[in-house]
């Protein structure tokens, strides 16, 4: 019984094999004579988050400048930036950003993270996005430590 059912699937298989076949060499336009032009494919999803991450931990390393009340959380970020193979940006000297800020900026980016934690089409990466939206709500300054 095993055998036959095997078989069916082979042929199923092998008649969409054949439809998907016959339909991408069809044309279904008659009157039209030039080939469509080519699609550029998209970029990658993932790839895509990878680079909104990147960006989004450059962006908080930069805004949280290079003062002792900051320097942990820097840190932090520079571990996260570095595990998606990204570049740190050159350390910004200004005025550091209130406690306020920083909350509120550290929390929009955990939210981001897990966003894009659930929406990676790859596991691994998933995991390391999530790791570093639970990694950005555990430090200090978001847990009223600090």
């Amino acid at each position: 019984m095993s055998g036959s059912s095997l078989s069916r699937r082979r042929l199923l298989l092998s008649a969409g094999a054949v439809t998907a076949v016959g339909l991408t060499s069809c044309d279904l336009d008659p009157s039209s004579s030039a080939p469509a032009p080519a699609v550029e494919p998209s970029p990658d999803a993932d790839q895509v988050i990878v680079l909104a991450a990147r960006a989004e931990l450059a962006g908080l390393i930069a805004r949280l400048g290079n003062s002792p009340r900051t320097a942990a959380l820097v840190s932090v970020h520079r571990t996260q930036l570095a595990a998606l193979q990204g570049e740190p940006p050159s350390p910004t000297a200004g005025r550091p950003p209130t406690l306020a800020q920083i909350v509120a900026r550290e929390q929009r980016a955990a939210e981001r993270f897990t966003r894009w934690a659930a929406t990676s089409g790859s596991g691994d990466l998933a995991r390391v996005l999530a790791s570093i939206a639970a990694g950005i709500r555990m430090q200090p300054v978001l847990r009223g430590v600090a």
